[in-house]
């Protein structure tokens, strides 16, 4: 039972750890990359929204600057909040 516990502990202690680590972002709805640094984009979609690194061809995408290619393929007549594909 300790074990078990001890095992939890940790991989709480290292979850928290990865996401304290990621930026918060979005507060500048005109900008809401401004707090990302180089390299990095904010993820709007994430709850709250974080800086991630560019996403590569083929990953999910709802707009251009979040792929490394700056191409976020949609489906034509698709809204701007539909999904599509970075290219």
């Amino acid at each position: 039972m300790l074990k078990k516990f001890v095992m939890f502990a940790v991989v709480a202690l290292f979850a928290g750890a990865a996401s304290a680590n990621d930026v918060k972002c979005g507060a500048n709805a005109a900008n809401p990359d401004a707090e990302c640094g180089p390299g990095t984009v904010c993820i709007l979609a994430m709850t709250p929204p974080v800086c991630k690194p560019t996403l590569a061809v083929g990953q999910p995408c709802v707009r251009d600057k979040v792929c490394q290619s700056n191409k976020c393929e949609k489906a034509a007549g698709a809204k701007p909040t539909d999904k599509g594909v970075c290219k």
